[in-house]
């Protein structure tokens, strides 16, 4: 079986950067990833865009090729389409690819998933034609498709951005709700004098605002009680902003922030906290990525959220210390490789902290009120299913699970697994921390009888060979 010195998971801006530093030591390293192209979802299709116009969705995306192309120019091999379901302890990868399970073993891992978005519970949240922003972006990117006259609905950054790419290139909007409440920006306003340190990054976003203020789209500011209006898809959004208002769309996108993307690093049982500032779980790890089992470090918006200016920072620190690890760096050359992209993430420190209190998730909109509401879409349990689960003396997360499946669906908790944890926060009257989490397993994907009865693995000599089940 080929042996690797490091494998990493995820291929986009911490990925990419960490093979880059890796393959260039000299050090033997794969890279895995589910696209058929690096990027990760920030640069996805930036080297082989299928837009007339992809500069129309800003410098930070066509930024992105010049780092894919250093990337697939270095000495890193890059396993794309696959799609990784088991990591062991000892080093051992399982991953799918062209319908068959493969295996690999690699001395240390370098897990770089990214961050998913955070659900928005509202009512209506699960009918046709509702999607998240993260999504609009996905289709745009990949396929050029877009949603004329949608409505987008939430607060944070990539809401902003996506409907600012929309009107570049066109495409009618048929309005904003913006639900950041005031208290936000007030509560916000201690920080914004440290935060200026980061001006271009501030002016990105106060360009972003006003370009779609100066559009003509009708903006709703510190709007709250949303639902999505229809029976059998949605047919626009209700909300309260001076008043009950609607709007009539066929397509509604939701955001309200992202999370990391913390099923693998679960199901590895790394040591996980609760990010209170931003609201969200996210894994233990040291300022060089290193998690609670030593050979395995977890590096960009996967470890925290920072962007993915952090991300890359983030991914090379971790490949220096992985270098260390395996001998190649000493402890002066490490520290001395790192300074670099330490400074630059004590610069953006003040910034991001700046955000996240600005964007920070209202409960409102991280938690169920309605309860005929879904919280598990895989499961199809209710709100309402959840709580008589609670009365019956399910009082953590695996109890609620076992209890009434919830988590138990084909995303493995990834869409209900945060506003299970938060509610059984707000019913025992206790933090997160306590409430705990669910406990995952492997595979971390379904896996069908006929892949899983057999495996391939390149031997020493890089010849592939095949074992039958």
């Amino acid at each position: 079986m080929m042996i690797y010195d490091c494998a990493i998971v995820g291929g986009g801006p911490a990925g990419m950067n960490a093979a880059i530093l890796l393959a260039e030591a000299g050090v033997r390293v794969v890279i895995m990833d589910r696209a058929a192209r690096a990027g990760g979802q920030v640069y996805r299709s930036a080297a082989d865009s299928v837009l007339p116009r992809p500069e129309a969705l800003g410098l930070d995306y066509t930024e992105g090729v010049a780092l894919i192309t250093a990337f697939e120019s270095c000495a890193a091999t890059h396993i794309a389409a696959a799609d990784v379901w088991h990591i062991g302890e000892d080093g051992t990868i399982l991953y799918s690819l062209n319908g068959t399970t493969r295996q690999l073993q690699a001395r240390e891992i370098l897990l770089c998933p990214g961050a998913i978005e955070r659900p928005m519970p509202i009512p209506g949240w699960t009918l046709p034609g509702v999607m998240t922003a993260g999504a609009a972006q996905v289709m745009l990117k990949s396929d050029a498709v877009v949603a004329e006259k949608a409505i987008f609905a939430g607060s944070g950054p990539l809401l902003y951005l996506i409907v600012a790419q929309y009107l570049r290139l066109g495409v009618k909007v048929a309005g904003v709700i913006d639900t950041t409440p005031k208290a936000n920006y007030l509560a916000a306003l201690p920080g914004g004098a440290a935060a200026l340190r980061s001006w271009p990054m501030l002016r990105k976003g106060l360009n972003l605002m006003r370009e779609i203020s100066n559009s003509g789209v009708p903006v709703f500011k510190a709007a709250t009680n949303l639902s999505v209006l229809g029976q059998i898809a949605a047919t626009g959004l209700a909300f309260e902003c001076n008043g009950a208002q609607e709007i009539q769309a066929e397509t509604v996108f939701l955001h309200h922030g992202v999370i990391p993307h913390s099923n693998m690093s679960r199901s590895l049982g790394l040591e996980h906290l609760w990010n209170e500032a931003q609201q969200c779980w996210q894994v233990k790890t040291d300022s060089w990525g290193q998690s609670s089992i030593p050979h395995i470090a977890v590096a960009g918006d996967g470890a925290g959220i920072i962007g993915a200016d952090g991300a890359q920072c983030a991914g090379r620190l971790a490949a220096c210390n992985i270098l260390y690890r395996l001998n190649v760096f000493s402890l002066n050359e490490r520290d001395q490789r790192a300074r670099k992209d330490q400074s630059k993430l004590i610069g953006m420190a003040p910034f991001r902290a700046f955000i996240d209190r600005l964007y920070q998730p209202v409960e409102e909109l991280r938690l169920p009120k309605d309860p005929e509401t879904l919280v598990c879409r895989c499961e199809e349990q209710r709100l309402k299913d959840l709580r008589a689960g609670y009365e019956a003396g399910a009082r953590d997360p695996n109890a609620l699970k076992s209890l009434t499946r919830c988590g138990m669906g084909p995303c493995q908790g990834r869409q209900c697994g945060p506003i299970v944890s938060s509610l059984l926060a707000r019913w025992r009257q206790e933090p997160e921390e306590v409430v705990g989490y669910y406990r995952l397993r492997s595979p971390q994907r379904l896996l069908s009888l006929a892949e899983f009865s057999r495996f391939r693995y390149d031997d020493e000599t890089g010849t592939e060979a095949e074992v039958s089940g």
